[in-house]
């Protein structure tokens, strides 16, 4: 297993360009917009501090959405998993390592975004409040892992490029990553509510406004994850079979 994360290591290095702009992009986005507050939005330091939040899950969810399914369908149409299955490499561990990777991306991203936001923006939280809200995040984008274990079940790439694009825009948009929830029309906060993203942003912001983790927010997150996850992993095994 320490052989399969060397190479994750070395294909990540092969592959930093895609890895820095799926950071630097939420990044500017958050240096830009957030630049616009002024007090007829509400509280400024409020508002830098969610968005920050917001910006850190959609830079997250590039990965998920993006990164995870490339790496898998590209080890698929490279046989590298037929390799796997003919050695002493279990499948499971080929999984963990590249699910560890993500993480490590997701880590990476949390890091920079919070850092931009503390040293840049002045966002001021709690050191409890910092940890706390990076491991929300890091909840939170197990739904986008799952989907993006849900798109590699698509018989070519450009299609499934096409699908993580559409839902990359979409699941921002209703989960409220790019503005408040509060700020969309009625009619789009009802779907907000059958969209992953609204409950992972909704998990990180509601505990930074009450102070507390909504443990039916938190429940429906990870039970979201555990079925699409499952439905994706038992369908792909499947392919795998074929």
């Amino acid at each position: 297993m320490g052989a399969l994360l060397k190479m994750e290591l070395i294909l990540t290095k092969r592959d930093l360009f895609s890895f820095v702009l799926g950071i630097g992009m939420p990044v500017l986005f958050f240096l830009l917009f957030s630049s616009m507050f002024d007090s007829s939005y509400g509280d400024v330091a409020i508002l830098t501090r969610n968005y920050l939040i917001t910006m850190t899950a959609f830079s997250m969810s590039s990965f998920g959405l993006y990164g995870f399914p490339i790496l898998l369908d590209t080890d698929k149409k490279n046989n590298w998993l037929i390799q796997i299955q003919h050695s002493p490499i279990s499948l499971a561990q080929y999984y963990a390592v590249k699910v560890i990777r993500m993480f490590v991306s997701f880590v990476i991203s949390i890091i920079i975004n919070f850092a931009v936001g503390i040293f840049i923006k002045n966002v001021a939280m709690s050191v409890g409040q910092w940890i706390v809200s990076a491991l929300l995040l890091l909840v939170g984008s197990l739904t986008y892992l799952a989907i993006g274990l849900l798109l590699t079940l698509f018989k070519t790439t450009q299609t499934m490029n096409i699908v993580a694009n559409i839902l990359y825009f979409v699941l921002a948009i209703f989960g409220g990553s790019w503005m408040p929830y509060e700020t969309l029309p009625q009619w789009m906060q009802q779907v907000a509510h059958m969209t992953p993203s609204y409950y992972a942003n909704q998990l990180v912001l509601g505990y930074l406004k009450n102070d507390t983790v909504n443990i039916l927010t938190l429940l429906i997150v990870v039970v979201y994850a555990i079925i699409v996850g499952g439905i994706a992993f038992i369908l792909r095994k499947k392919q795998e079979v074929k």
